[in-house]
């Protein structure tokens, strides 16, 4: 989808973060934005900063493990605009704890907002986008952690749902190819945003049932959310499935790799 200027974004978890640094480059490529976000004052924050300089943008709070939430916030965006030719399914969350001392809250919320929030964003989208025919392009939000495991903090709840969006989003992309509907997977590394501090926004029926995130952690440097927006963008452009923020990972990703094909070459010595 070359041809940005004048289509129509929407972005889930707009308003802050990641979100807010995707419809602000969209908003820059000219693009007309709906910022989705459950912080109905952070959404409409983000929408009237774009508003300022011009372009044309609207706030909904939307709570993502809704799916009648996101039908709605699909009535809203074709009210609005008449089309969405880019859904950014970008909401999440994240706890921290080694997975035998989990709660089962812990997988409630973080499937229901990592995996299900994708999941509702593409069953109300996506009808619609076929229906109005032309390109249009998936963005969903992953993390590294859907293509390697970190030992440096116990995450393996948020990495189970970020390697369920990769297998999702890769079926996807298959299915949705003949109908000119591009899929991408977005796999940031560290980035400067209120991830860790997404216990925030609980359901109260989950509050005290929630593993919480860490709030210390150790200073490394981090990439802006805006740089983050602009990879993104690009690769709408280019139709690219791979997002990658952090090329110096390569070498985490390399050696699980290796291992994993060394399997095969042991697979395929057992069987001859």
């Amino acid at each position: 989808m070359e041809q940005l200027e004048g289509k129509v974004a929407v972005v889930t978890g707009g308003g802050s973060g990641i979100g807010e640094g995707i419809a602000t480059a969209g908003a820059d490529a000219g693009m007309r934005v709906v910022i989705a976000d459950i912080e109905a004052d952070a959404a409409e924050r983000v929408a009237n900063a774009l508003r300022e300089t011009g372009a044309e943008a609207i706030a909904v709070q939307t709570d993502v493990t809704d799916p009648d939430a996101l039908d709605a916030l699909a009535d809203e965006a074709y009210a609005a605009f008449g089309a969405v030719h880019l859904l950014c399914n970008n909401a999440g969350v994240i706890s921290v704890g080694e997975i035998a001392s989990t709660t089962p809250a812990d997988w409630q919320w973080l499937f229901g907002v990592n995996l299900f929030g994708v999941v509702h964003g593409i069953q109300a989208f996506v009808p619609r986008m076929r229906k109005q025919g032309g390109e249009a392009h998936i963005v969903n939000t992953g993390s590294m952690s859907s293509i390697s495991a970190t030992r440096a903090v116990e995450v393996g709840v948020y990495c189970a749902t970020k390697h369920a969006v990769l297998g999702l989003s890769e079926t996807l992309r298959n299915e949705l190819e003949d109908d000119g509907i591009g899929v991408s997977i977005l796999c940031p590394g560290g980035v400067a945003t209120q991830l860790f501090a997404a216990d925030r926004n609980l359901p109260e029926e989950l509050r005290g049932r929630v593993t919480p995130p860490v709030r210390e952690r150790r200073e490394v440097e981090r990439m802006q959310p805006r740089e983050v927006g602009e990879l993104v963008v690009q690769a709408v452009r280019d139709n690219r499935f791979w997002i990658i923020t952090h090329p110096e990972r390569r070498g985490t990703i390399e050696r699980r790799a290796q291992r994993l094909l060394a399997a095969f070459d042991e697979a395929a010595a057992s069987a001859g």
